[in-house]
């Protein structure tokens, strides 16, 4: 009996080391593309149309290919990206232009250092909470992506904590020398933190410190820059809570963040971002979402100092209406975007959304010698979406701005401008299959 238990011990134990060996070196390799036309009709999207102007109306086309492997202890994934406005790039020598980006959107390895550590070195999407810091800015033709590397530590119940750094030169240097800036920052640095606080509420916190290049101009006009390293820095901080729990029909998301140090080399910055969002399903048919948005802001513009919070390397689309007045460059008078929306699955396979968003600025806007009020007008947004299948979906949208005269002002620096109520329509394909996927 001793030696029948030996033996059966014996056998245990190689059993479970062979399962180990073959766990550690189970590996699989995947190859996906991604085929995405959208068309586009504008007729006043980001600033309102003159009248004796007519809209707008192109294709985008985005192709990625993306290869991936992954085993027990490393993952790799590469992604090629083109991205263009059809028309702008021939099929031929006779090409009307070369503007269209071919490009390596992602390329990058994580790597298992410890259980629950590793680091992800090389160009990447950053995507953080809700998206407003940093995203892979989907809308975008050509998406978001850094050169950076991060370590991870994520255990599951505990929390997660990641560091990331990245620090850009134009080319190979020996001594240092001017950074032009094809990336806005020369330097980035930041700290992610997500902790549970108890049952379906967490905390995730985000500090983040952006390094550019300082530079002075000669007598010719031109930008000059020493033999030194010479940067002015932008630190955003903040975090979100959030109530989340399964089965339960509300859900709330708590926003605030902070920015300060400088957002020139001369000007002194201090703003922040208070958000609340809460969304109630009723049923899956309806959603009921309400929230607020408020962007400090200053009043008059003022040459030393800035209240206007930055949209860094967030996902600006996803909020603040679709029509994208507001995205590109907040009001110096700062924003309250109060917003409703609707939306759901109406039948299988399709979605739907309706929102209103309602726009004023924190301060009073000024002109004519006088303080003409807050309100900026309101918009209207609608998406339909319908999922083919697996790999092909559908959406479509349509918006309008309905313009007051402080709007126009902001826009347009007349507060009387003729101009047609603006109006935006798109409709996206996206074909995206996984080619295939194998074990090796």
């Amino acid at each position: 009996m001793k030696n029948v238990s030996k033996t059966g011990k014996t056998i245990a134990a190689f059993s479970l080391l062979c399962i180990s060996i073959t766990n550690i070196n189970a590996q699989e390799m995947s190859v996906g593309i991604e085929l995405r036309p959208r068309a586009e009709y504008r007729d006043g999207y980001g600033s309102p149309n003159a009248e004796n102007t007519d809209p707008g109306g192109f294709i985008l086309q985005r192709t990625r290919l993306t290869v991936g492997f992954k085993n027990s202890y490393l993952k790799t994934g590469i992604t090629v990206q083109d991205s263009r406005t059809l028309g702008e790039t021939g099929t031929n020598s006779e090409a009307v232009s070369a503007s269209g980006s071919l490009s390596v959107y992602e390329a990058w390895a994580d790597v298992l250092l410890c259980p629950g550590g590793s680091v992800v070195i090389g160009r990447q999407a950053l995507k953080y909470d809700d998206n407003r810091i940093f995203s892979a800015s989907n809308w975008s033709n050509t998406g978001n992506s850094h050169d950076v590397v991060v370590f991870k530590y994520e255990l599951e119940h505990i929390g997660a904590a990641h560091l990331g750094l990245a620090y850009n030169n134009d080319k190979t240097i020996s001594k240092e020398s001017m950074y032009s800036g094809a990336i806005k920052y020369r330097y980035l640095g930041y700290i992610w933190i997500s902790k549970p606080l108890m049952p379906n509420l967490s905390l995730t916190a985000l500090a983040l410190d952006e390094g550019f290049q300082k530079t002075s101009t000669d007598a010719n006009g031109s930008s000059t820059y020493g033999n030194k390293v010479s940067m002015y820095h932008r630190y955003t901080a903040g975090g979100n809570i959030k109530f989340l729990k399964k089965d339960f029909p509300l859900d709330l998301f708590a926003t605030a963040y902070f920015q300060f140090g400088k957002t020139s080399a001369t000007k002194r910055l201090n703003a922040s971002l208070l958000a609340l969002k809460a969304n109630y399903a009723f049923m899956p048919q309806f959603i009921l979402t309400a929230g607020a948005d408020r962007y400090s802001g200053g009043g008059s513009s003022n040459s030393s100092k800035s209240k206007t919070f930055n949209w860094l390397y967030g996902a600006p689309h996803s909020f603040n209406g679709y029509m994208d007045y507001w995205t590109a460059s907040l009001p110096t008078q700062g924003l309250l975007d109060v917003y409703g929306q609707v939306g759901g699955s109406i039948i299988k396979k399709w979605g739907y959304e309706v929102g209103y968003h309602l726009f004023k600025t924190v301060k009073d806007i000024e002109y004519d010698g006088a303080s003409q009020g807050k309100s900026l007008g309101s918009e209207v947004d609608i998406k339909l979406s319908y999922k083919m299948n697996d790999c092909v979906s559908v959406e479509g949208g349509w918006g309008s701005y309905f313009l007051n005269n402080n709007s126009r002002f902001l826009k347009l620096k007349s507060s009387s401008a003729a101009c047609r109520t603006p109006g935006w329509a798109y409709i996206s394909l996206t074909i995206k299959p996984d080619m295939f996927k194998i074990k090796l």
